[in-house]
């Protein structure tokens, strides 16, 4: 090089490497990583998007009390990334793990996480449930993603906003469409808090997005094609007629899309039909077994018993459990205990074959959407210094058997029972053909797919056909009431809300002085389905509030209990049970009174204006209403 090229070269280095960072949450992993203890270990396979390389794991590891020392280790197969120091001198403690070396295949890094603790002194702290934590974890890249040049490539690893582009009056085919296209890739990211937007196909776009962004537009024509469009923000637009329109939409997200590797592709093939009913299966079969675990004194080995995976609202359940465990020394005692959703439901004493061959029910009254269900060894006795006790272990098989009993009649109750009160399929109508109350269907539906182990199939319909038929459904009325169903949270008049329990139609109503709005969000059940109702006594606002305050914590659609999401104005959204609330489940009228007269009055009535309490009047009534169809 001469030396005019070499001071050139130093004036104007080469631009330094790109950096990009990606959080637990958008790359599949949670956000609190628990090993339970003293030693344990945890898969943390990292999705690898094209044009990146995995450099480092950063996060913080928060330490459990009566820590000595130990060593957090990070492997990627049989090779050993790092061994870090952890101290228990320190409650919190950054940790930063090299990935340059972790084995990458099929766009994922093989990484699994592993520890070895020391509890201090003659100290034996119970570290079953969870010993060390690694929190707020970020996985830094070199390199910047790939702007994607063929359709295999549109739909990243990683995503974090899906933008769905429709006319401002969609047709039911362009509604339904855009919704099979939301399940699908709410069902494969919406873990990971995927963001998914219904927007105005004329509406000015921006310019520039986050590069895990993706934009689809949608409509319905005569002809039928993907094409990749050349754009700011990576976009595919998708047509179709009505009979290939959802085809195509679903195909986007779906293994298929591998194979488009040009930029403009048709897809033709019918959609999956829904998952059968499961009646019976193994845990192998549900993808949850063998359950094995370790411990010194007490030994559980859980799993769960998902409603969404088997498609349906189950009655009891019968578990024919078998397995093995550590036979108990013979200086000490015994006893093997079954628990589901913190409900003991059997127990027996723990002998020498140290085998479990046993069958016990679940009721239905303790199963919701998920509940835990673990399989416990106690021990009691002679005890010996912390690890010198040999520790015990379980191994529940994976070919123990879960046995559904059919629902009982009526339908099923409340939010807890949804998104598998509305399988195999949903039937969605909305008030109007706006694509305001497509947005919100699609927003409602993609939030239930994102609780579910099992794919929601929407089947756009009219109002009348939904609340006439005996098909599960969602209904969106933004602009009033719902008429035709029975609600258990109604208004009439204005100036009334009338609420009526599920158990025998006991119902309570509260006047007011004016005219009152809210939103809601209500599980009705009509006869033996259910059906969610979303609704407002007055305008969209409040219940887009509604909508937008369930989005803002991950968290909140999954612990929605009762039958009611209540929202006044100027006031967050409250819960309401309308059974317990009138009495008619666990409680009698005077407390059913209490109840509602709190949770209405406290959450919604001192928020309209100009309403003294004074001013209402509360009627507990006897009625009856019936809760079924004629």
């Amino acid at each position: 090089m001469s030396a005019g090229l070499l001071v050139i070269a130093l004036a104007f280095p080469a631009p330094a490497g790109a950096r990009t960072v990606i959080g637990a949450t958008p790359l599949g992993m949670a956000d609190e990583i628990g090993f339970r203890e003293r030693t344990d270990e945890v898969a943390f396979p990292i999705p690898v998007p094209k044009g990146l390389t995995p450099q480092t794991l950063a996060g913080t590891v928060q330490t459990p009390v009566d820590l000595d020392s130990g060593h957090l280790e990070a492997w990627s197969g049989d090779l050993l990334l790092a061994r870090l120091a952890v101290d228990g001198a320190s409650e919190f403690m950054p940790v930063e793990i090299p990935l340059d070396r972790a084995r990458v295949r099929d766009g994922v890094a093989d990484v699994t996480l592993r520890t070895v603790l020391t509890s201090k002194g003659e100290a034996c702290p119970d570290w079953t449930e969870r010993s060390l934590e690694l929190r707020d974890s970020e996985v830094i890249f070199d390199g910047e993603p790939e702007v994607p040049r063929v359709l295999a490539d549109f739909i990243p690893p990683v995503l974090e906003r899906l933008e769905i582009y429709l006319p401002t009056n969609p047709s039911t085919v362009e509604s339904e469409a855009a919704a099979e296209l939301a399940l699908a890739a709410s069902a494969r990211f919406g873990p990971r808090d995927l963001e998914v937007a219904v927007l105005p196909a004329d509406g000015v776009r921006a310019t520039s997005a986050s590069p895990f962004t993706r934009r689809v537009e949608m409509r319905e024509d005569p002809q039928t094609r993907i094409t990749l469009v050349d754009a700011p923000v990576p976009t595919v637009e998708i047509v179709g007629d009505a009979s290939t329109l959802a085809h195509q939409a679903r195909s986007v997200s779906s293994d298929l899309r591998d194979l488009a590797i040009t930029d403009s592709v048709t897809v033709e093939s019918n959609l999956p039909a829904p998952r059968a009913l499961i009646t019976a299966a193994t845990l192998d079969e549900l993808g949850t077994g063998p359950v094995s675990s370790r411990g010194v004194g007490t030994v559980t080995a859980t799993f769960g018993l998902d409603q969404t995976r088997l498609a349906t609202v189950a009655g009891d359940v019968t578990l024919e459990l078998s397995g093995v465990y550590s036979p108990p020394p013979s200086e000490r005692s015994g006893l093997v205990v079954v628990d589901a959703g913190g409900t003991v439901i059997d127990s027996w004493v723990a002998d020498q074959s140290g085998l479990i061959d046993r069958t016990v029910v679940v009721p239905a009254g303790v199963l919701g959407r998920y509940t835990d269900v673990s399989v416990s060894l106690q021990t009691s006795g002679a005890g010996a210094a912390c690890g010198v006790v040999q520790p015990l272990s379980m191994v529940v098989s994976g070919d123990s058997v879960l046995r559904i009993g059919e629902s009982g009649s009526p339908a099923p109750r409340g939010f807890d029972s949804m998104p598998q009160a509305m399988m195999p399929r949903v039937q969605v109508a909305t008030g109007s053909a706006s694509l305001d109350d497509t947005r919100r269907a699609i927003t409602i539906l993609a939030e239930l797919q994102a609780l579910s182990a099992s794919l929601l199939r929407p089947e756009w319909v009219t109002v009348e056909k939904l609340t006439e038929g005996e098909a599960p459904g969602l209904l969106v009325s933004s602009d009033g009431a719902a008429d035709g169903l029975p609600l258990p949270l109604e208004l009439t008049g204005g100036r009334t809300l009338e609420v009526v329990g599920t158990e025998n139609g006991e119902s309570a109503t509260m006047q007011f002085s004016e005219d009152i709005d809210f939103a809601s969000l209500q599980v009705v059940e009509d006869a033996d389905r259910a059906i969610l109702v979303a609704s407002t006594s007055s305008g969209s606002g409040e219940l887009d509030r509604t909508l937008e305050w369930l989005s803002a914590d991950p968290d909140r659609w999954a612990g929605l209990r009762g039958d009611v999401l209540f929202t006044a104005p100027g006031r967050e959204p409250i819960q309401l049970s309308t059974a317990e609330a009138t009495g008619t489940v666990g409680a009698d009228e005077d407390s059913g009174s209490a109840t509602v007269r709190t949770a209405l009055i406290v959450g919604s009535v001192a928020a309209v204006a100009g309403i003294a309490l004074a001013g209402i009047a509360w009627l507990a009534t006897g009625r009856g209403r019936s809760r079924r169809r004629p």
